[in-house]
């Protein structure tokens, strides 16, 4: 059984890549320029928002790890039914989870996806991962300030590690299970952007000072970084909501892998180097 796995240059993508690889399982990676990929497996070009790239992504391919891209899912399901595709594992949102889904722009594009794979003929698995804890990569300038800029600090996340959620997808692609199953994954504990920079000033030996900022500055921070204008709002609002209500954690990393989900600290040992 051969698996592809899309996005492999990504921080979940390889983390499944590398999952399924450690289980000796047949693995392809792919990415829209394969040579930029350094992977110990098949690689191949493809653009998941072309649908002319994938016939051969897809060549001999049973199963499937995806990323979310609404714009091409139409030729994506068309391409995976005409290569004999029996399951595909999506990497979605759990945006689509929130109480108010319906006005997030970010659920939205995500649900176009899963309702198109829903109504394909072959098996889905969806998985909703909580915040990932390697959004704190783009704190990465601000700690060599040594400062930690952000808005509701006190805001408390589920942060889940990406080798929790290459674990969930490397089992369920390799045993074929969890057919039509939504997957709410999180990391162990709901834990505050305050206590994460505790964390990390702990793990890293260097002090760390918080600076709050308004829900304005937040939006202008994440525009300029290049998150779509109208994205920032729906993330502001979860991040507010928490504040008062942690975000739910699951226990389903360990339901599926066996092992519990790996903690804040440890994603930040794991990632000591990025911050060097």
């Amino acid at each position: 059984m051969t698996i592809l796995v899309t996005g492999a240059r990504g921080h979940v993508g390889r983390a499944v890549l590398d999952a399924l690889v450690a289980a000796g399982q047949d693995v392809r990676a792919s990415s829209r320029d394969a040579t930029t990929l350094d992977v110990p497996t098949a690689k191949v070009s493809a653009d998941l928002e072309d649908p002319s790239t994938l016939d051969a992504a897809l060549d001999g391919v049973e199963s499937v790890f995806l990323y979310t891209r609404p714009s091409g899912i139409e030729g994506f399901v068309k391409a995976a039914e005409a290569a004999g595709v029996r399951h595909v594992v999506l990497l979605s949102s759990g945006a689509t989870l929130e109480p108010d889904s319906a006005h997030s722009r970010i659920a939205r594009l995500h649900r176009v996806v899963e309702e198109a794979l829903i109504a394909a003929p072959f098996a889905e698995t969806i998985l909703h991962p909580g915040a990932f804890a390697t959004n704190v990569l783009g704190w990465r300038a601000d700690i060599a300030e040594g400062v930690v800029r952000t808005p509701y600090p006190d805001a408390r996340i589920g942060a889940v590690h990406e080798r929790d959620l290459g674990d969930v997808a490397a089992k369920v692609l390799a045993d074929g299970s969890h057919f039509g199953a939504a997957l709410q994954l999180t990391g162990p504990e709901p834990i505050s952007f305050r206590e994460q920079a505790a964390v990390l000033a702990d793990v890293l030996g260097r002090p760390l000072s918080l600076e709050e900022l308004t829900p304005e500055q937040a939006t202008e921070r994440m525009v300029a970084l290049g998150w779509p204008p109208e994205v920032p709002p729906g993330v502001l609002r979860v991040w507010e909501r928490t504040t008062r209500e942690p975000s739910p954690v699951t226990d389903v990393v360990r339901e599926v892998t066996g092992n519990p989900p790996r903690t804040f600290r440890q994603w930040v040992e794991d990632h000591r180097a990025d911050f060097a």
